[in-house]
């Protein structure tokens, strides 16, 4: 996105309107060519080229190959297509978003239909290569490409034919075959083949590596450096990939998995070059020299030629650690490095494995940050007490369902929790930041847009409402700000998708909450009206997940701290009338291990630590989860026992997957599964809206069934929101009149609101 994030505002501009295509992409590859002088100054020997992306990677490698469906077919291809598979545009809904791997970051999932068909147009990559390679020299110059075996692997295939995948894949062996050919006529000398479906745990991939490898690789071409990222590759990926005699650079990442255990055990080539990822391209603290120097004297005994890098893009760490001079200053400070320092510090672990240097520095940084941790023994203390009863709501689903949020209609209708952040409140943020208004002045306004919020959720006729979390940056930053032991950047933007771009904070100590976070505005809201208002909280997974987290303390005790404080805000939202808490968990699956052997492990304490935090509420409490772009059907039982009264699912862009992976299980508790993508600026009709209801009702009994959007609304303007709102509460209304239910909510009372009228009528 650039140190300043450039691209995500050129981006906005140009889906606008406000800026050409030819600005655009100045932007772009001015962001590029300042991160190559970056690389160059700090002595990297090869630089990658051609990998800068207008949205995701593999939308952008899907346009080039021309592998579009059906509903896009008709467009001119190029950038704007791009877009539009993107993002959705009339008449053409987006391709379905899911996370990369067991990543943060999202991708568009291709799709392929009847109609698709490889038709490559490869000229704006060749042309973002030789500008690299006039820039830098053709032997630093190394494009990457996506490899042709993970984009089939990626693929959403629209039917079940036997053998699609492997015909698809001789589709693109030629095509990549001419493309290394024409790299070899810009002299490249090496091209790294990103294959990140090397490290998924599946063998039905590894026929399809064996007829792709080396069949695309000509004689005298440039040397292929295969890449992988996120985990180890697996012993039978791993004896074959070190076989293979055309591939003469492999890159593994070192800092998951099990890739050292794989290079001890089996050996590695002589006649090949080991990419060692030694930095890590996916947390933000310095390298560890008790760590570093380990696997370097391992890696010295089994191969002679190594090649320090790091153990992935660096796309997933901010860009420079300089600019923030408050965790400078803190004691985590010195032992933290971003993009800019990770360069650095590539040259220096290659320095010290050449025995041209030290990790002295290091050694210093680290020793003073661990004199100066100290752990919050009250907060050891609870953890280590938790007992079985602790993870467990005191009555089973079906006895507590009953007593809850008495007065609303089935088929209830509600949000999920974020509405737009305008311009207005922004500037608030920054005008609260910079000390130009009070606490109280930015409260004072931030109570204004509640009551704005309120009051179009009553226009509308919404059933359960939300506050509208205008205070809040971001579902997991705003809770970092809040908490002790975790720290928060003023630049540190990392792209989640497309232009959207989050701050993730650092976690340097151990978790707590000395005071409540939501009350306030939550009291707010629910004055304001007499339908029932959420409680809206983000669960320990997601804030562990979506941050960056400590090294020394595993990521288990990390999410039972959390838990422990979600814990103690929902009893203080209860005690001002909350009757209704929505606690968010859409990075639950995201990070599920790769390896079968280690999923049961981690969705036992992931599942363990949601359980702790909600445990605790009141059986009339009735607890909502949301849930989002992850295939989740491999982990439905665990989804299960998480014990909550409603799921919110994304569902829009799926074709109803979730969903009947859901009604696969017998799930019986209640699901709110997306109506409509709010990630696309397209405003469904009435009537889609009412087909996609029509189509959840076989899968889930009228009683369990919520009417919500996919997700929130916070990245979409107020018409776009209110027009979509009101087509989902219209064709809702539509529904329940054919199926003979009342249109709108009975008299509903809050504990709190009755609490003061009992208090009046005395």
């Amino acid at each position: 996105m650039g140190p300043k994030r450039e691209l995500k505002f050129a981006l906005e501009k140009y889906w606008k309107g406000a800026i050409d295509r030819t600005e655009l992409l100045r932007v772009a590859q001015t962001i590029e060519e300042s991160s190559w002088q970056l690389q160059k100054d700090a002595g990297i020997d090869r630089i990658t080229v051609g990998d800068y992306c207008l949205y995701d990677n593999m939308v952008q490698w899907i346009e080039r190959l021309g592998l579009v469906p059906e509903r896009f077919g008709k467009m001119d291809a190029g950038m704007d297509r791009m877009f539009a598979m993107s993002r959705g545009v009339e008449g053409a809904t987006a391709l379905s978003m899911k996370k990369w791997i067991d990543s943060n970051y999202h991708y568009m999932v291709p799709e392929f239909d009847q109609t698709s068909k490889v038709n490559a147009d490869l000229s704006a990559f060749i042309a973002d290569v030789k500008r690299g390679v006039e820039k830098l020299g053709a032997s630093c110059a190394t494009p990457v490409i996506l490899g042709p075996v993970s984009i089939v692997r990626f693929m959403n295939f629209h039917t079940d034919t036997p053998g699609q995948a492997e015909a698809l894949l001789s589709q693109l062996l030629p095509v990549y075959t001419q493309l290394l050919k024409d790299l070899q006529e810009l002299g490249v000398t090496e091209v790294q083949v990103h294959e990140p479906v090397l490290v998924h745990d599946d063998p039905d991939l590894l026929p399809l590596f064996k007829k792709t490898y080396p069949s695309i690789c000509s004689v005298g071409g440039p040397s292929i450096n295969m890449v992988s990222f996120f985990e180890d590759i697996g012993a039978d990926n791993y004896k074959w990939l070190t076989s293979v005699d055309e591939v003469s650079v492999i890159s593994l990442d070192f800092t998951r998995g099990e890739n050292l255990d794989l290079v001890e055990k089996f050996g590695f080539p002589s006649n090949k070059i080991l990419g060692a990822g030694i930095i890590d391209g996916r947390n933000v603290w310095k390298v560890d020299p008790a760590v570093a120097e380990v696997i370097l004297e391992k890696l010295s005994t089994k191969t002679a030629t190594i090649r320090i890098q790091p153990s992935a893009s660096l796309q997933f760490i901010p860009w420079d650690l300089s600019c923030e001079k408050d965790i400078l200053a803190h004691t985590a400070g010195q032992v933290l490095s971003f993009t800019v320092q990770k360069i650095s510090e590539i040259s220096l672990v290659a320095k010290v494995a050449t025995g041209t240097a030290t990790f002295d520095a290091h050694k210093a940084a680290w020793a003073a940050y661990r004199t100066a941790l100290a752990c919050d023994k009250s907060v050891t203390d609870r953890v280590n007490a938790l007992t079985e009863k602790d993870f467990a709501r005191e009555e089973p689903f079906e006895v507590r369902r009953p007593k809850q949020l008495k007065g609303v209609p089935l088929l209830p209708t509600t949000t999920i929790g974020s509405f737009p952040q305008t311009a207005d409140v922004r500037r608030l943020r920054t005008q609260l930041k910079k000390k130009t208004i009070t606490k109280e002045e930015y409260d004072a306004a931030m109570d204004t847009q509640i009551a704005h919020a309120i009051g179009i959720q009553e226009a509308l006729g919404l059933d359960i409402f939300v506050h509208g979390e205008a205070e809040r940056t971001d579902m997991v930053e705003f809770f970092a700000q809040n908490m002790n032991g975790m720290l928060f950047s003023t630049n540190g933007w990392v792209q989640s998708f497309g232009s959207r771009c989050v701050r993730p904070p650092i976690f340097w100590s151990d978790i707590s909450r000395s005071k409540a976070m939501t009350t306030r505005e939550f009291a707010v809201a629910q004055s304001l009206t007499k339908k029932p208002v959420k409680g809206m909280l983000t669960g320990p997974v997601t804030i562990l997940n979506w941050s960056f987290p400590r090294i020394d303390v595993s990521r288990e005790t990390q999410a039972m701290q959390i838990g422990l404080a979600i814990r103690d805000e929902i009893a203080d939202l209860e005690k001002v009338g909350c009757t209704v808490v929505q606690v968010d968990e859409p990075a639950l699956r995201e990070a599920m291990p790769l390896r079968e052997a280690k999923k049961e492990e981690y969705l036992r304490w992931t599942v363990d630590s949601f359980r702790l935090s909600t445990a605790g509420a009141k059986n009339e409490t009735q607890v909502h989860t949301h849930m989002c772009y992850c295939e989740f059907d491999d982990c439905m039982e665990a989804i299960d026992r998480m014990d909550t009264d409603v799921n919110s699912i994304e569902n829009a862009r799926n074709d109803n997957y979730t969903l009947r992976a859901f009604k696969r299980i017998g799930y019986s508790k209640g699901l709110g599964p997306g109506t409509y993508d709010i990630h696309s600026p397209v405003v469904p009709s009435v009537e889609f809206i009412k087909d996609k209801i029509k189509s959840f009702l076989p899968c889930v009994e009228i009683k369990h069934l919520c009417i919500n959007p996919d997700c929130g609304l916070k990245t979409r303007t107020w018409p776009e929101t209110i027009g979509a709102l009101k087509n989902m509460i219209t064709a809702n209304d539509e529904i329940r009149t054919e199926l003979g239910l009342p249109t709108s909510m009975s008299t509903f009372k809050s504990a709190s609101l009755g609490q003061q009228d009992e208090k009046t009528s005395n």
